[in-house]
């Protein structure tokens, strides 16, 4: 199996932050399920886990904080979806969902600093 370049691991992981944040409260359920329950929820699988965390660290493309935070953020969702909020109406409504959704945006601030 072909190794993904540095580069192509921080575009994933930028895609996957960016599929989910309180921006997703404004949009209809389609988007919502699209966004969180097919696209960011590969993501979070795959380009949160912490060995791609620690090399894009390594490779100075996120801090400490962003890998931090990323950790957390995967960690809620696995949880999230062992559960009875693995759905739309939880995503609007639950305040588990909200600490999820805000810490993905809080995570998007670090790529416009950067």
């Amino acid at each position: 199996m072909e190794k993904i370049s540095i580069e192509k691991l921080m575009e994933l992981y930028v895609d996957t932050i960016n599929k989910c944040g309180t921006y997703l409260l404004r949009e209809d359920d389609m988007e919502i399920g699209y966004n969180i329950f097919e696209e960011f929820d590969t993501g979070v699988t795959s380009f949160l886990h912490d060995d791609i965390l620690q090399r894009l660290n390594d490779a100075g493309l996120i801090s400490v904080e962003m890998m931090y935070k990323s950790s957390i953020l995967r960690n809620l969702v696995l949880e999230l979806q062992q559960g009875d909020e693995w759905n739309i109406n939880a995503v609007r409504n639950s305040p588990e969902w909200r600490k999820v959704l805000e810490l993905a945006d809080e995570i998007k601030v670090y790529f416009a600093a950067e």
